[in-house]
């Protein structure tokens, strides 16, 4: 088979910008092939072109093999241009090196060695992507928390990471200190505000962050020897169970999957990408190392919200957004984008998916803008989605180029065509394991790949169907129902905006288990039980149908808008379901 190369990567090779390589193709003088929106070229392009033009590209490779080498090339590439931009803070790539340089000596002065784990605990800021970097410069290992937190969950963190410094805010160091224990593991404090009061007998160094980021304190040499394979993030999520887990990613991993999404979004130093998101989350981190692996531009913000002031002045040319945003864009500033984004080149979607309604209500605001769903879990970045029956968006499409998808059975071997499992990952991307982990386990990941939690289906053209979480799946009268289908039916009424599915004990006892569904209605409606079954059983198979419906104002949900299903579940396990009239309307419990 002839192996295709990415623009990207042709760009790499030939040692030009990313959007001469693209005027070349588009001219004919660089021969390639466009699959589907993306550019792909053989080797033989490549020669016939360096031929034709007398082009002989330097034999030295400079793809960067740690997350710091990504930060020097991008400063060394950039000079003194604004690129990254947060608030009212602008800087350059050049000067967020210099001030990693100056934040990392003061690690390495203080004692931080080679795998020890630093805890992040700071809000967007031009101190947390320097932090970061200075962290990676110090071979220690960022974990980055978010700052609000449930307590029961930031405790269970530091007890299982043992951190040896934290990077925070005042307020975030007086919530370790309520915490008892933890102190101990710490051996400096770099904050904000260095007059926060510790214990006596914590023995706890405290630095100002601004004055260590300035560099004005002595330094030395920063430490050699860092490798691909050296841990660089752990990533705390809780997964289906509520119950944080440490996510292991070294250096090579990150960077594979930041390397995809350029590649994929063929990105450039002209892009501006807007990242309204919280960095702590692995979607926004993963984009905001694409912008310096890519040299782009990137403008953070705590919120969409922020965001907007800087649409008319930046022009972005791609923005990041999970579906809570895309929402309050469709139904509250969808003028200010008809206006606006017409600069957006694409918008990526991640997090949770969306309903196909909601999806061509963005396409209609934004008509020559690409949208992107992702596909990835914390654990490994895999790949984009496009539409199946319908119109949902649940078949794998795009995937990184070296990472190995497959559908495989209890055993582990790939399923025959139309048969359903579990999808497994191998190659490039993937965590290298959990923290604490066995040896035994860290080697299964490596050798045997990566059991995802999530089923899918292999259809007879080589496409994966997504088909949700193995775990989510719910057994009733012999049949097996997956939830999101019955969700995606009900949020298709025009009188629901969120709908989540769970089982519960029948107590009439004629089955085991019974369907019980939990509805958001849109705003100023008021949808009835009867209304909403009648609807589900035009749509789906009577044992897909709930047996009962409870409306209620909203769900929990995590800091980007994420449904946290387990807690629903557990609500509704621990409350029985009081039955009522059907036409009750929301916020009633109601049976069907």
């Amino acid at each position: 088979m002839v192996k295709l190369f990415t623009a990207p990567e042709t760009a790499a090779q030939l040692q030009i910008e990313l959007d001469t390589l693209y005027r070349y193709a588009r001219s004919g003088d660089l021969r390639g092939v466009k699959v589907g929106k993306v550019w792909r070229f053989t080797a033989d392009d490549i020669r016939d072109f360096i031929s034709a033009r007398g082009h002989h590209p330097p034999t030295e490779d400079h793809a960067p093999r740690l997350l710091q080498d990504a930060l020097r090339n991008a400063a060394k590439e950039s000079g003194d241009q604004t690129k990254f931009i947060c608030g009212t803070e602008r800087l350059s790539y050049a000067e967020i090196d210099r001030y990693s340089d100056g934040l990392a000596n003061r690690l390495v002065a203080r004692h931080v060695r080679s795998g020890d784990r630093i805890i992040l605990g700071l809000p967007n800021s031009a101190a947390f992507v320097i932090a970061c970097f200075a962290i990676w410069k110090a071979r220690a290992v960022v974990v980055a928390l978010d700052p609000a937190m449930r307590s029961t969950n930031l405790q269970h963190i530091l007890e299982r990471a043992e951190p040896t410094a934290l990077i925070a805010e005042p307020s975030f160091v007086e919530r370790v200190q309520e915490m008892p224990g933890v102190l101990r593991f710490f051996r400096v404090f770099f904050l904000k505000d260095p007059s926060a009061a510790l214990p006596e007998t914590a023995q706890i160094a405290v630095e100002s962050l601004q004055t260590a980021i300035a560099g004005d304190l002595e330094t030395g040499a920063l430490p050699a020897g860092a490798r691909p394979d050296d841990l660089a993030t752990i990533t705390f999520t809780s997964g289906s169970t509520g119950v944080p887990k440490g996510v292991m990613h070294t250096h090579e991993s990150t960077l594979a999957c930041a390397s995809f999404t350029l590649n994929f979004l063929e990105l450039s130093k002209t892009d501006v990408m807007v990242v309204p998101l919280p960095l702590h989350h692995i979607l926004a981190f993963r984009r905001f190392l694409t912008c310096f692996l890519a040299q782009s531009t990137a403008l953070i913000a705590p919120d969409i919200f922020v965001a907007l002031s800087q649409f008319p002045v930046l022009r972005p040319t791609g923005l990041v957004l999970v579906p809570a945003a895309c929402n309050m864009i469709i139904d509250t500033f969808a003028s200010f984008f008809r206006h606006n984004g017409n600069s957006l080149r694409y918008v990526e979607i991640g997090s949770e998916p969306m309903s196909p309604e909601r999806l061509s209500a963005l396409q209609a605001i934004l008509p020559n803008t690409q949208i992107h769903l992702t596909y990835g879990l914390t654990e490994g970045r895999v790949g984009y989605l496009k539409r199946g029956p319908r119109g949902v968006f649940n078949r794998l499409a795009g995937s990184n180029d070296g990472l190995q998808v497959q559908v495989v059975d209890g055993q582990g071997q790939p399923v025959a065509p139309g048969e359903t499992g579990e999808i497994l990952l191998r190659g490039s991307g993937l965590l290298k394991g959990y923290l604490g982990d066995s040896q035994e386990a860290l080697t299964s990941i490596r050798n045997n790949g990566f059991r995802t939690g999530d089923m899918g289906m292999m259809e007879a053209n080589g496409d994966i169907q997504l088909m949700g979480r193995m775990d989510d799946i719910l057994k009733v009268g012999g049949h097996k129902i997956n939830p999101r289908e019955v969700e995606a039916v009900l949020q298709r009424h025009p009188n629901v905006a969120e709908a989540v599915l769970v089982g519960l004990a029948d107590p009439r006892k004629i089955m085991e288990v019974k369907l019980h569904a939990f509805v958001v209605p849109r705003k100023d409606a008021v949808p009835t039980a009867a209304e909403l079954v009648a609807h589900c059983r035009l749509h789906l198979e009577p044992y897909k149908v709930p047996a009962s419906i409870q409306f209620r104002a909203s769900f929990p949900k995590t800091t980007l808008g994420k449904i946290q299903r387990h807690l629903v579940t557990q609500e509704a396990q621990g409350a029985a379901v009081e039955e009522g009239d059907p036409s009750q309307g929301p916020n009633n419990p109601v049976g069907a």
